[in-house]
């Protein structure tokens, strides 16, 4: 074979072996479109809000230590100076005659004290302007005269009837000159107008009631309304409570009236 001859079979063969055409569109043919891409709705990107700081809390303010209340002092319990001084006991130079401290019988004063029968004059004058009479009844006794009257005391009522309203020689005031019996023994002097006048005003005077009512134990004495003891305007003032009621020296000092035996 000539080789333009075999050119043109090699070239037929090639062609056959190209890809048919694609067939011609009829017009009647719709043409699927591809379908849209919907797009995805992007999610809205929410901004996140801002979260403000929370407000700066004052610190609060500092409670300032409370201020320290001192303790209250210790009211120390009074002290007292006694002496003994040719065998009588003075307490703050208050002489001192009960059960528990006596009075040698040579004890040398003889009469009320110039003091005591001043200030029972004074007092005296004073109730009568007031329309009332006081007076004394008893008041200086020796050692002799108080063994006289305790003795027949004990021999009528025995001997613990007699300590409680009479005292034994040389525990007695009346042998100090200090001690006086106003008006009346009897226990109902209190009532009198006599009687409460004394309780509401001797103080003024520098006496007080010596055994007051409810104070055996503390005194060693029944309540002898009547019974005044001199003891200074001051010391009287200190002792005197009102509305007729006293404390005792007792009491005031912090001493006994207990016999020995």
């Amino acid at each position: 074979m000539k080789p333009n001859k075999l050119a043109l079979i090699l070239a037929l063969a090639l062609t056959a072996c190209a890809s048919p055409a694609a067939p011609a569109m009829t017009g009647a043919e719709t043409v699927t479109d591809v379908p849209p891409v919907t797009a995805v709705p992007l999610a809205p990107v929410t901004q996140p809000e801002t979260t403000l700081a929370p407000e700066t809390t004052t610190a609060p303010e500092t409670t300032a230590a409370p201020v320290t209340t001192a303790a209250p002092e210790t009211t120390a319990a009074p002290t007292h100076t006694i002496e003994v001084i040719d065998g009588v006991t003075y307490i703050d130079g208050v002489l001192i005659v009960n059960k528990t401290y006596a009075l040698p019988a040579d004890y040398p004063q003889k009469s009320l004290t110039t003091e005591a029968l001043n200030a029972y004059w004074t007092m005296k004058q004073a109730a009568a302007a007031d329309g009332l009479t006081i007076k004394s009844i008893s008041d200086y006794r020796s050692y002799y005269d108080q063994r006289y009257i305790y003795n027949n005391y004990v021999a009528r009522d025995g001997q613990a009837a007699a300590d409680r309203y009479s005292a034994r020689p040389g525990h007695s005031e009346h042998q100090s000159g200090l001690a006086i019996d106003i008006n009346s023994t009897a226990f109902d002097f209190d009532t009198t107008p006599e009687g409460q006048w004394l309780a509401t005003h001797c103080a003024e005077y520098g006496f007080v009631i010596r055994y007051p009512k409810d104070k055996e134990a503390i005194t060693g004495y029944m309540y002898e309304p009547w019974h005044v003891r001199y003891v200074g305007k001051d010391l009287a003032a200190k002792l005197y409570l009102g509305d007729g009621e006293f404390t005792t020296l007792e009491e005031y000092f912090g001493i006994t009236s207990v016999y020995a035996d």
